[in-house]
């Protein structure tokens, strides 16, 4: 065994460091954001300077892999490097309820803080106080919002929004939030006076064109690959696969497969070949960190549908048919089906990450139904990834 391990670790790699091209990795430049991370700047600049004044929000919104999430955390590493300042970053698809993102928050002050016992008003009023017996001043991003929202309501919003203006002294203007949604209409779906509180704070990132692509993997590869090991050809393939979609983070889950292919082949440079061999086996609507957000429930029915799908001509299958067939997955998997309502809840997650599609079906006739349906993925590889990630576990 410890000749496996030396001569694997013996082999040559065309990687320098793969933490640039992991989903969680905040780069020290921007490219193609600069100008959205000056104006996240500008719309905070009050709060920073003087620490007094209203509370400030911002929402970012755009779609899946156009700098959201790196843009806010940019902004709050930048603000972590000043006395005086938090940065805390909730994803709301994980911690989907206000109870859970508060808590979540609360314990980068109190790591015991318990998980229950506290009503959500109680909560953030024990984050104001932490806040001000530190004398600090929280930038709260929470990311895809629209989870907790569609969980919770959206009071959640207005009591962080609103709860300095009920205190006293120095407990005031405290939390400045950021709200991060893959839904340009977000705003919209908000009160009146939470959605005052933003006033023309809003950041709408477009989907990146093949040359903002092509800039940003540039950047990745000088960060993430040894000297030479990456031809242009391969970074303009990558870009113009991925510019159907605008999406960065394909692009560079693209560029770091093709990468694991040249080493597999004990290749001493990525070529197209292997940015094609990874395109075979990706799929931006499929990636690793949605699967892993994913309860195993939620994968029982996505693995039940494309069964379905796999097996028969049609583009669609009913919700009935799905619900049968998620019980059938439930039985091989030992794990205990849930009731009907958690079954709705879960296509409607899932249809709001864009993984299924859904549409209203029964013209002519009795009542109507729900038809589901995938996006583009083929039904027979989601499967197997879905059966693959499950082994995993």
């Amino acid at each position: 065994m410890d000749d496996i391990l030396r001569d694997e670790l013996n082999k040559p790699t065309v990687f320098k460091d793969e933490e640039p091209l992991q989903f969680e990795y905040v780069p020290d430049e921007l490219p193609e954001r600069e100008e959205e991370l000056r104006k996240l700047v500008r719309v905070f600049r009050d709060v920073i300077e003087k620490r007094v004044g209203s509370t400030q929000s911002a929402l970012i919104t755009g779609k899946v892999g156009t700098g959201k999430t790196v843009l806010s955390k940019k902004f709050g590493k930048m603000i972590e490097d000043k006395k005086g300042f938090d940065y805390v970053h909730i994803n709301c698809r994980r911690y989907n309820t206000a109870a859970l993102a508060i808590t979540q928050v609360l314990r980068n002050y109190d790591e015991k803080f318990p998980e229950r016992g506290y009503s959500v008003e109680e909560m953030l009023r024990s984050l104001f106080n932490m806040l001000k017996v530190r004398d600090k001043y929280l930038f709260l991003a929470l990311d895809e919002i629209d989870f907790l929202v569609g969980k919770s309501g959206p009071e959640i919003l207005y009591n962080l929004s609103r709860i300095s203006d009920d205190s006293v002294g120095d407990f005031k203007n405290r939390i400045s939030i950021i709200y991060i949604s893959r839904d340009t209409s977000f705003k919209n779906k908000l009160d009146e006076s939470t959605k005052s509180t933003l006033r023309d704070n809003l950041i709408d990132l477009s989907q990146y064109n093949k040359s903002e692509l092509i800039s940003i993997l540039n950047q990745r590869v000088k960060l993430a690959f040894n000297p030479g090991t990456v031809s242009d050809n391969s970074v303009e393939l990558i870009g113009d696969i991925a510019s159907e979609w605008g999406d960065a983070r394909f692009s560079i889950e693209l560029l770091w497969k093709a990468g694991k292919k040249a080493d597999s082949e004990a290749e001493e440079r990525v070529t197209p070949e292997h940015v094609r061999w990874a395109k075979a086996e990706t799929h931006p609507e499929i990636r690793e960190e949605i699967l892993e957000d994913l309860s195993k429930n939620h994968l029982f029915v996505l693995l039940a549908i494309s069964r379905l799908l796999k097996g028969t001509e049609k583009a669609y299958v009913t919700t009935g048919e799905v619900k049968e067939h998620y019980k059938m997955v439930c039985e091989e998997y030992k794990e205990k089906a849930r009731g009907h309502t958690q079954f709705w809840h879960y296509l409607k997650e899932m249809g709001n990450l864009g993984v299924i599609d859904s549409s209203i079906s029964g013209e002519g006739e009795r009542g109507t139904t729900t038809m589901i349906s995938l996006p583009d993925i083929p039904a027979k590889m989601l499967e197997e990834k879905i059966e693959r990630y499950l082994q995993s576990k």
